[in-house]
């Protein structure tokens, strides 16, 4: 799992800059699912499921808001290559196999196109673009059909100011089928992209520099059009960014901007797996040491000369809602709770990881507090322990493999359980043998999940209501007692899919907040002097209800409040216990 705090140094740089369906072929879901049964539901950890029922399933199709009119201008020029160049690697036959250097083409495009002024000129250079992909033997795909275009339009072939022959040309290339594995494609296995460079260069105003900007977009742009399954969810046309973002790559002369426009970029897909990495992350956490109770930013716990229970009035020369509105534009998050959350860790960053002059309200006092930087460290508890009478709790986020069988079986006459799932970071153990000793039924029901046609790219297969086997969970003893799972809106990717099979396979009750709302497998997009990451499957719900954007709804919801937070109190664990207490009775 990446861990979240990775991203804030990066943030705060930039703050401080003010229809019918068709059935699969077969031999597609062997490609993909073949890999995928063993690690789609772990995400971040490592489980070990067997498949069965491995039957076919139809196209997963959602309508997208694409543009389909471009007019020519210095914007659409660029908007026009990458699409065209982006089309062919990931379709045309040769290209798909390796045998060119797809970067190297679209650099050379790039500065060719430069100097462009005209649509013949521009026609002219893509034209040359096609022709470098070389000959191909074409075979009409029977699997294609119009349904594959709800994600991926091809609209703007029509509409745009290419000429008829090369829209002819891509119109055919586009109909072909894919051969598994693709040399730029995602590799299932282990869900990365394949063979993509990483360059060393200056961020200027050069032509070059300009040239692997765009590279950079261009690249990211057609990864997210053509493996990113929730284009249809984000706020904004996948499109319409396209257009926007060229001049602001174009424009991001330094480092720092270049860096800005990318975070803006990645908020832009409403996915809290859309993470930045640069290499120059802060290892310092400062999670959870900042709430947001309504429209107030409060401090949860004493670092430095703050202490718990202030609220914050400003930091530097702006207040607040200046510098939460500030950071919500670098912030990516899949619903609100979760941004909220992110923010938070970016305010305890700003304000402990360097000096800033901070307000708070105390009590009934305004105090201006010089904050130096400092290590907030966590109490470390016992990771799993009694808590009340016959009621047990364990910290998932510090249990490894070796910690399961002894934790069961010393919490094993537990009234109830509480397994906390809201500490974000790299989880350690394995999901196998943990869920063993939780399911009774050695056959358990998986929520139905959205992937990657590896033949088709940017079209999605549905998986609907699959099981899978647990091996050794008939050996496993079998906790009994009442199972309680601690939620919140800092649980996501794998902890929310350990949170959504409790709920789906065993009698359990989840308390607390709506989880994050970013299930699924993250996918690492390499980009030229950085990292960046997506969600590339999607889970849903029994009743076909898609869960990224809106998360996993607890059984008992708890909010935070401020007399919760001045008094050392733990709400959402309480609520566990209380729960607990009651079935007792």
């Amino acid at each position: 799992m990446i861990d979240l705090r990775r991203i804030d140094t990066e943030i705060i740089k930039s703050y401080n800059l003010d229809t019918k369906m068709k059935k699969p072929n077969s031999k597609r879901f062997y490609h993909c699912v073949k890999s995928l049964c063993p690690i789609i539901y772990l995400v971040c950890l490592i489980a070990n499921f067997s498949c069965s029922n491995t039957k076919s399933e139809e196209y997963f199709v959602r309508q997208c808001d694409f543009v389909s009119d471009y007019q020519y201008n210095d914007t659409t020029k660029w908007a026009i290559t990458c699409r065209v160049w982006g089309l062919l690697k990931y379709y045309h036959p040769n290209v798909t196999a390796g045998k060119f250097d797809w970067d190297k083409v679209l650099l050379e495009s790039l500065e060719a196109i430069s100097y462009v002024n005209t649509p013949d000129a521009l026609n002219l250079e893509l034209n040359k673009m096609l022709i470098s992909a070389g000959e191909y033997s074409y075979k009409e795909d029977k699997e294609w059909n119009d349904s594959l275009k709800m994600n991926v339009n091809l609209s703007w072939l029509n509409s745009s100011f290419i000429d008829d022959s090369l829209k002819i040309e891509l119109k055919k290339i586009a109909s072909l089928e894919v051969k598994y594995p693709s040399f730029y494609g995602v590799d299932y296995e282990h869900i990365v992209l394949q063979n993509e460079k990483n360059y060393d260069f200056e961020v200027s105003s050069s032509q070059k520099s300009v040239n692997l900007r765009l590279l950079s977009f261009f690249r990211y742009w057609n990864v997210i059009y053509y493996f990113f399954p929730h284009k249809y969810l984000m706020d904004r046309s996948w499109d319409v960014i396209l257009s926007e973002y060229i001049p602001k790559f174009i424009e991001s002369v330094d480092p720092q901007s270049y860096n800005n426009t990318f975070l803006k970029l990645a908020a832009t897909l409403n996915d809290g797996h859309a993470y930045l990495i640069t290499g120059n992350e802060s290892p310092k956490d400062f999670r959870d040491i900042i709430e947001k109770v309504d429209d107030i930013t409060i401090v949860r716990g004493n670092a430095g000369e703050l202490q718990k229970g202030d609220i914050i009035s400003s930091i530097g020369k702006q207040n607040i809602k200046q510098v939460r509105d500030s950071l919500s534009v670098f912030t990516a998050a899949s619903t609100q709770g979760n941004k909220d959350y992110r923010i938070n860790c970016s305010i305890g960053q700003m304000i402990f990881g360097q000096k800033n002059l901070v307000k708070v309200l105390r009590g009934d006092k305004l105090l201006e507090i010089n904050v130096v930087p400092v290590d907030y460290k966590k109490e470390n508890l016992q990771i799993y322990r009694w808590i009340s009478d016959g009621i047990g709790y364990v910290d998932l986020s510090q249990v490894t493999n070796k910690d399961i069988n002894p934790l069961f079986e010393y919490l094993s006459e537990a009234d109830g359980i509480i397994f906390d799932l809201r500490k974000a970071g790299p989880y350690k153990i394995e999901l196998e043998p943990f869920v063993c000793h939780l399911f009774e039924k050695k056959e358990i029901q998986l929520s139905s999940m959205v992937y990657p046609d590896p033949m088709h790219p940017g079209a999605f297969l549905w998986r609907k209501n699959f099981q899978t086997t647990i091996p050794d969970s008939l050996t496993c003893p079998i906790y009994k007692g009442k199972i309680v799972v601690l939620i919140n809106e800092s649980t996501q990717s794998g902890l929310e899919t350990i949170a959504l099979e409790i709920r789906n396979n065993c009698n359990s009750t989840l308390v607390g907040r709506s989880t994050s709302g970013a299930l699924g497998r993250v996918t690492l997009v390499p980009l030229l002097g950085r990292k960046t990451s997506f969600s590339n499957f999607a889970l849903f719900s029994a009743d076909g209800t898609e869960l990224q954007r809106k998360g996993i709804t607890p059984d008992i919801l708890v909010l935070p409040t401020i007399d919760a937070i001045r008094n050392g109190r733990d709400e959402i664990l309480n609520a566990g216990i209380d729960f607990i207490k009651k079935q007792q009775m």
